[in-house]
Order: C-alpha cells, then sequence, then structure tokens
C-alpha cells in the first residue's frame, strides 16, 4: 500500500485507498464517496502522523529492504545480475505507474512483481497486481519488452517461519529458565471478512 512520506501526501494518499475498489469495494458510488471520506479523514490521519514524526517510514525501509534483496541475489544468482531495485506503492509515491515507467526508461526487460504481503489477499496484494496490469495494458508497445513473473505469497517460507521463530526465541531468552514456562504467547491476526476471502480477482 505504502504511505505517505509527508503530511501534505497524507489526502492523497487516502484518496486513492478509498477510489480502490479491491479494496473498499463502494459500488457505483465510489467516484464521489471515496473523495468524500478521505476529505473528513484526512485531518484524524494527519495528526496521527505527526505524532511518528511527519510521516510514514516505510518507503524509506522497503527501499533499503529492496537494495538488501538485490545485493543477496547478486551473490546467489551472479548469472541473472546485476539486480535493480525498484519500490512502486499502490497509495503513495512511488505509485505504481511511475516506477513501470522507470524500469521502461531504464531498459528493463526482466522483472519479478514480488509483494510484500506474506498472505494473499484480493484487497491487498491483489489490487496491487490488478494496479500493476492495467498500467501494463495501457502501455503495451514499452511494456510488452518486460517479462514479468510473480510472487504473490509466502506465509509458509521457511525463511519467514525462521524469522518470526527467532524473533520469538529471541525474546522468551530475556525471562529466566524458571520464568518461561509462564510465559503467555499472544498471537493476534488482523482478520478478513468471509466476503474478501471468497472473493475472485482475475490479474
Amino acid at each position: 500500500m505504502g504511505g505517505p512520506s509527508t503530511i501534505s501526501e497524507v489526502y492523497s494518499f487516502l484518496s486513492r485507498l478509498f477510489a480502490d475498489g479491491d479494496l473498499i469495494p463502494l459500488g457505483r458510488f465510489q467516484s464521489w464517496l471515496g473523495p468524500l471520506i478521505a476529505r473528513r479523514r484526512t485531518p484524524m490521519i494527519e495528526n496521527a502522523y505527526s505524532v511518528i514524526g511527519g510521516g510514514s517510514p516505510i518507503r524509506k525501509w522497503s527501499e533499503i529492504q529492496a537494495e538488501q534483496i538485490c545485493q543477496r541475489l547478486d551473490k546467489l544468482s551472479p548469472g541473472t545480475g546485476p539486480h535493480r531495485p525498484y519500490v512502486a506503492f499502490r497509495y503513495a509515491d512511488p505509485l505504481t505507474e511511475e516506477t513501470l515507467a522507470k524500469m521502461q526508461s531504464d531498459g528493463i526487460t526482466r522483472a519479478v512483481a514480488f509483494s510484500q504481503y506474506p498472505q494473499y489477499s484480493c484487497s491487498t496484494t491483489g489490487s496491487s497486481l490488478n494496479e500493476l496490469h492495467r498500467h501494463i495494458r495501457k502501455n503495451t508497445s514499452d511494456a510488452a519488452s518486460i517479462q514479468w513473473s510473480v510472487i504473490d505469497r509466502w506465509p509458509v517460507h521457511p525463511g519467514l517461519v525462521k524469522a518470526i521463530a527467532g524473533n520469538i526465541r529471541k525474546c522468551l531468552n530475556t525471562y529466566t529458565p524458571e520464568e518461561r514456562g509462564n510465559v503467555v504467547l499472544l498471537f493476534s491476526a488482523h482478520s478478513l471478512p468471509m466476503s474478501v476471502v471468497n472473493r475472485y480477482v482475475l490479474f
């Protein structure tokens, strides 16, 4: 999804978010109800971002993460390198359309669309891939030069499981062996309505 890097980007971020029928289906009222909700929510969200330093840090960390993934790929698969990192957000800069145009101008011919949502949902990964597909179709002559692969879900990937388990162990180790047996582990998940789970989205 991305996030507004500055307070001034909050309204445009919310406006795009509430205009996305994949995320929040408002039917035929989407075009006018989306901006109305965005305007009403903007002051509260601006205040929330002010409290955490004036904007979302997600762009900074996404760019760092993408750069490090490419560095690792250069070592693991030098034959397909050098690998170049690109970040595309659904609702914030850099938008999908901007990133795709940059890739085309850079002469990219092979790309992997790698969703940072480990689990798949039509309202998150699905919406992002639909947006990419829409812009590819708009620019068929240029975009056809890029051969795409997609990683759209990886919730049980051993690397992710190992990282989560490692963080849990690290925290448990802050307790004495005697205390550890009484520590309560609370697992919380952001749930989805069954209407979203059951929705089928074509890419």
